[in-house]
């Protein structure tokens, strides 16, 4: 379609645009950062047509569909005849076979909504407003003229971006289309560029500094060949002759000097938040950031990240830029809440968090915090009280074993007793239960199933299941050495992509797989599949502490029928509380002693030994861990 815009002078140098089915919630950071890289120098503006969209089709839809199970590609295929019409199965075709899950790879989870003949109406309709749609944000672009357009380009967001780009391709042929982000790494990147003419460049990497780069160039008048020359970016005059097999080999760029990232700018965002202030649904949030990379995983990555090896390399801000930048930002955005961009937080950083909140009288809600289960539990209290209610953190298995072989470098009583630690501080944990990893010794899910009965006062996985294989992970990128074979994209991405099967595999994230060795998850998984959905059931009204108001009185709600009250005598009790963290027997009798009791080593024991029986205290190995919480709780 040929728009009519009105023939003026551009002005606008950058259009940086973030289409759906990105959260309406929050700004685009990464789009944050480059605005604010690029503000001082060239006119730049954010479009956030995720927004947009999520008003057109009702947010409550719109929330069903960005957080919809990411292996089926709901987000883009309801863009995907916008852009390729005809050459791909129907929209009913992929409801059946993918949505529904009559494809056995897409076979619904316990955790994926059921898919009726309403919701499926509803996506339809949703599919039919995207042309509309699409005309509507185009002429709102082409009415600025940008020099350039910049897609931001993540999980869900693909397909609709790719269809706005070629619109605007279309009706402004001098504007330079760029994309960047997850979507554009690697073999991604270059297949993506390869198949969509109307694409000029994509940033392979961190984009911070060769994206202003890209852009100063860009308007001194460079074309294409001169601006493949940046480093981070490709362009079509960097792909080699058809015939060849795309190469990894370009230059990637990370930024080492977080010191010299600048802090993002959300105004258009925060703009459009102003508003529509009304809708007491939308709670806005934003990024900040503390570090890139991940000080766990570039000594060693667990064996399902889909984290590029280059990207893993640990960088973080200092303390005094940590302080700095969260203030500024909750001062100027005042009422939105704040998520850690970061993929794991170590102690350093978490103490210039809370630093930096302590200034506050009216502490900014912490949503999103990423951490390793390992972190010091002091620091859960602090952080909670300076407004963090919530943390996700890389649990994702309850056996040492199974934690051994994924490489997490934690141990199951580490993991319980950092779920323990969030109950007493009033914080909760987002974790995943994750099962299916190549050589993992059956009894160990014999094991776990019958510990989760003793676990339900603790806050449940979101999320339990098989592992998910990501381009990226050391399982995908050498398969055989980890035990799988047949590496195949999941077939939702031919419901979407109108190539041939080794294009689609190029642009495929997740992957699936079969196991070289026999393996069969969901017999051996299924007791304890069943025990995790009476965790979840139970996991609100369940509870097991010390009382408030008797001495030694434990209160013991966790199996759903009434609750159980064990007195313990002096003794027993001070055992008890003294492996309220993972601790050795003779921890406990240091730990004794300097708190007057002198009994030998046996007396102890016993003691153990009844706690054990009684579900209040586990034991792996030579350490010993109190289930027991710290909280007020009336008999």
């Amino acid at each position: 379609m040929i728009l009519s815009i009105p023939k003026a002078k551009a002005n606008l140098d950058v259009a940086l645009i973030n289409m759906p089915f990105a959260s309406f919630r929050q700004p685009s950071f990464a789009l944050g950062i480059l605005k604010s890289a690029l503000k001082d120098e060239f006119n730049v503006k954010v479009f956030d047509f995720n927004v947009t969209f999520s008003e057109k089709i009702g947010v409550d839809l719109y929330d069903k569909i960005s957080t919809w199970h990411i292996v089926d590609l709901l987000g883009d295929r309801l863009f995907a005849e916008m852009l390729y019409g005809n050459n791909i199965p129907t929209f009913e075709e992929y409801v059946d076979q993918v949505l529904i899950g009559n494809l056995k790879e897409h076979k619904a989870p316990y955790d994926k909504p059921g898919v009726d003949a309403h919701l499926s109406d509803e996506l339809l309709k949703v599919q039919n407003s995207a042309g509309s749609f699409l005309e509507e944000i185009s002429k709102v672009v082409a009415r600025e003229r940008p020099k350039i357009a910049a897609f931001t380009s993540m999980f869900h967001q693909q397909v609709a971006s790719l269809a706005l780009a070629r619109r605007i391709k279309e009706v402004l042929p001098d504007t330079t289309v760029v994309f960047g982000g997850a979507n554009c790494k690697g073999a991604m990147g270059l297949e993506f560029l390869a198949k969509h003419p109307f694409v000029d460049a994509i940033c392979l990497g961190e984009g911070d500094t060769s994206f202003k780069k890209f852009v100063g160039l860009c308007l001194e008048g460079f074309d294409l060949g001169g601006l493949s020359k940046v480093d981070g970016i490709v362009t079509p005059m960097n792909l080699k002759s058809e015939g060849e097999k795309f190469s990894d080999h370009y230059r990637h760029v990370l930024e080492m000097d977080m010191g010299s990232v600048p802090i993002p700018d959300y105004d258009d965002f925060a703009n459009i938040y102003r508003k529509r202030r009304s809708d007491s649904r939308v709670k806005p949030r934003l990024f900040f950031e503390m570090s890139r990379g991940c000080y766990w995983g570039q000594k060693k990555r667990c064996i399902f990240c889909g984290q590029s090896s280059e990207t893993l390399v640990f960088r973080k801000k200092n303390r005094g830029r940590i302080v700095s930048e969260v203030r500024t930002l909750a001062s100027k955005y005042e009422g939105f809440s704040l998520c850690a961009s970061d993929e794991s937080a170590d102690k350093e950083m978490l103490e210039a968090l809370a630093d930096a909140l302590s200034a506050f009288e009216k502490k900014p809600e912490i949503i999103y915090l990423q951490v390793r289960p390992d972190i010091d539990f002091g620091l859960l209290e602090k952080l909670s009280a300076c407004g963090l209610k919530r943390l996700e953190v890389g649990i994702e298995s309850l056996s040492s074993r199974v934690l051994s072989i994924i490489g997490k470098g934690v141990s199951v009583l580490q993991n319980i007793a950092f779920l323990k630690g969030c109950r007493e501080a009033k914080i909760m944990p987002v974790w995943n239960f994750l099962w299916g990893f190549p050589g993992e010794p059956v009894e160990a899910y014999e094991n776990m199933a019958k510990l989760v009965p003793l676990l339900t006062h603790l806050h449940p996985p979101n999320y339990a299941g098989q592992f998910r294989l990501d381009r990226f992970s050391p399982c995908f990128e050498d398969p055989s050495g980890y035990g799988i074979k047949d590496v195949s994209p999941y077939p939702s991405y031919s419901y979407v992509y109108p190539f041939d099967d080794e294009s689609v595999s190029n642009l495929a994230s997740f992957f699936t797989f079969e196991y070289q060795l026999p393996q069969n998850c969901a017999e051996y998984t299924h007791e304890l599949m069943e025990n995790i959905f009476f965790w979840k059931e139970i996991h609100p009204k369940s509870s097991l502490c010390f009382s408030r108001d008797e001495e030694g009185l434990i209160i013991d709600r966790r199996s759903g029928e009434g609750e159980w009250h064990i007195k313990l005598d002096p003794f027993t009790l001070a055992v008890c509380k003294a492996c309220s963290k993972p601790v050795t027997i003779e921890a406990i009798a240091l730990s004794l002693s300097e708190k007057g009791f002198v009994e030998d080593e046996d007396k102890i024991k016993q003691s153990i030994i009844n706690l054990i029986k009684y579900g209040m205290v586990l034991k792996e190995g030579e350490m010993l861990l109190s289930l027991v919480t710290e909280e007020e709780v009336m008999p």
